[in-house]
């Protein structure tokens, strides 16, 4: 997997190592060792959520501000969209600073 730091500090990008022949796509979405070594911290991953939307589909503000917050891992299977992070935590360097991917 590649890993690359957006400009709010603790947001990554992870693009996954696809793997494909004549029957499909093979690809690991999260592999913990990994994520630990790229990042400098765990992943304690206690519950995902898939959802699927359809094409020209807005989706609302995902927030926590509760300890230890929630991780927030997006992935596209066909077509495009655009994530977009606003760093919301007062205090913060990077208060109102926004990325996208």
């Amino acid at each position: 997997m590649e890993y690359r730091e957006l400009t709010i500090p603790g947001a990554w990008e992870i693009t996954p190592r696809q793997f494909g022949d004549d029957r499909g796509v093979f690809l690991e979405w999260f592999k913990g060792s990994e994520f630990e070594a790229a990042v400098g911290h765990r992943l304690d991953l206690a519950q995902a959520n898939c959802s699927v939307s359809a094409a020209g589909v807005l989706r609302g503000i995902h927030f926590t501000d509760t300890p230890p917050g929630q991780a927030k891992y997006v992935t596209c299977v066909t077509g495009a969209f655009l994530d977009v992070i606003v760093d919301v935590r007062v205090g913060s360097p990077t208060f109102g600073q926004w990325d996208s991917v």
